[in-house]
């Protein structure tokens, strides 16, 4: 009888010790998924399984936001719930939460009913109206935009922008990719910066529009406007001007308000036609700065389509700003780069330097398989090679320094860019900017001339191609799974074994 009894003891022991582990067990379970979900609420900290990282801020962005130390105001207007129900916008939701975290809690968002006419604004009376009748840009907000805003000033950015639309089968319209990193770095960075950089282009030389130019400025915080150069002065304000694709030689007076600015430590960006083949003013003026377009067309032999006549190239530094900024040194980098029928430029100097310039070529062919063709009047020109073309490598971009005084007497640096047009038209950019650097070129030139800081431009994410999009839906789902359902079923399954033991 003791015996029996020392044994019902013994399981009695053994039972209720597996019970209190699996309970023990069960309740770790618990308080780790509590935690890390406390965690990922607090720090966003979300798996990313999409090939493109469509829920991952880029490197640029994480690296800018990790540098604001000014409270930022984001106010989206539309209901939180909303916006998680919505896919596509759930997905700028995630954004803006990984902002947050990446900013250091220095980005205060919160969601507002628009119609409520409320939000919390002591400043402007927590009324939507008075902070839309503070800022001339706030006119138009409707529901679903989203406005920063500093005391330096507001930015509003609508829904519809911070996606790409594309035509499907039968003309019906389709999201094709995500830009919202790009357009909420831009506005972050319009509200941050004390100055806005600005771009001023000429237009009384039958240039070409340069919408893409536009584009890719405006993405990287620029403003900018047209200027008739035979009338208007060039504003004090301007950050960098571009003459497009000339047509049309200068007057002699318009090149002297070029060399005025420049002398006050501007920045002026040539970008040359290459069907223009003599434009006397104005080639005496680059030849003043020692550059020298030739009258020849480069072509590549690894890199060229009949189409757009792509070269191959590389750039010579691996840091746009070495090249504007005056600090040398350089790294050979290997980029390709598109350009369509460029013409090569030649320096008219001996040397790298004369009276107080510095020429510094950025963008130069490879030298194993271009080659150019000289274009003679009346003269057709195929795009193989013959024997007798000649070969690179070729200079198609140079950055030509000047070390000047400004207005103040402080010494400062001018830039003058030459490059061919072509390679930055509307049609190229578009089609084939993303996969060239031409995109990328652009944009480290506003970095560099931007006298507020680095301007950051971010290529779209295409939504085609990826698999397994986390949306918070899903993230919900996993998480009752873990926190709820899991460990339900372990303890039950717990109970049951628990109960057949005992009863053996």
């Amino acid at each position: 009888m003791l015996n029996i009894f020392r044994n019902m003891n013994r399981k009695l022991k053994i039972r209720s010790f597996s019970f209190l582990m699996t309970s023990a067990f069960i309740a770790t379970m618990i308080l780790i998924n509590i935690f890390a979900s406390m965690l990922t609420e607090r720090f966003f900290i979300k798996a990313d399984l999409t090939e493109t990282g469509l829920f991952t801020i880029s490197e640029r962005a994480s690296e800018f936001l990790g540098s604001i130390d000014t409270v930022v105001d984001v106010i989206v207007l539309a209901e939180e719930s909303t916006w998680t129900a919505t896919p596509m916008l759930n997905m700028v939701l995630n954004t803006l939460q990984s902002y947050s975290a990446a900013a250091g809690g220095r980005l205060h968002i919160q969601y507002v009913n628009p119609d409520l006419n409320y939000f919390d604004g002591p400043k402007y009376g927590n009324s939507l109206t008075n902070l839309r009748d503070a800022y001339a840009n706030l006119d138009n907000m409707v529901r679903n935009d989203i406005i920063f805003l500093t005391s330096y000033r507001a930015s509003l950015v609508s829904a519809s922008d911070l996606f790409v639309q594309a035509m499907g089968q039968g003309g019906r319209p389709f999201v094709s990719a995500v830009r919202t990193d790009q357009v909420l770095i831009r506005a972050l960075l319009h509200v941050l910066n004390e100055d806005i950089p600005h771009a001023v282009f000429v237009r009384n030389h039958n240039e070409s529009p340069g919408e893409y130019l536009k584009f890719v400025l405006d993405r990287s915080g620029y403003s900018f406007s047209d200027i008739h150069l035979a009338i208007d002065e060039i504003p004090d304000y301007a950050t960098v001007v571009f003459t497009v694709a000339p047509k049309i030689d200068f007057f002699s007076e318009e090149i002297e308000k070029l060399e005025r600015y420049l002398i006050s430590g501007g920045n002026v960006v040539v970008l040359y036609d290459f069907a223009t083949l003599s434009l006397p003013v104005f080639d005496a003026f680059l030849a003043e700065w020692g550059i020298s377009v030739e009258n020849k067309l480069i072509f590549d032999e690894d890199h060229t389509y009949p189409q757009y006549g792509i070269i191959g190239t590389h750039i010579v530094s691996g840091y746009l700003e070495s090249t504007v900024r005056g600090e040398f040194e350089t790294t050979q980098t290997s980029i390709r780069i598109g350009a369509v029928l460029a013409r090569p430029l030649r320096s008219l100097w001996v040397g790298d330097s004369m009276s107080g310039f510095t020429q510094f070529p950025m963008i130069v062919t490879f030298s194993s398989s271009s080659y150019a063709k000289s274009l003679d009047e009346g003269v057709a020109i195929t795009m193989e090679r013959e024997a007798g073309d000649e070969s690179g490598p070729f200079v198609i971009a140079y950055n030509v320094n000047r070390v000047v005084r400004d207005s103040d007497g402080d010494w400062t640096s001018a830039s003058l860019v030459v490059a061919g047009a072509d390679m930055f038209d509307d049609e190229f950019l578009g089609a084939f900017g993303s996969t060239f650097f031409n995109q990328d070129f652009i944009a480290g030139l506003a970095s560099d001339f931007n006298p507020g800081g680095d301007s950051i431009f971010i290529p779209a994410k295409p939504l085609v191609g990826n698999h397994m999009p986390v949306t918070s839906g899903n993230a919900r789902t996993v998480l009752i799974i873990m926190v709820i359902l899991t460990p339900a079923a372990i303890y039950a399954a717990a109970i049951v074994v628990w109960y057949k033991r005992r009863h053996k």
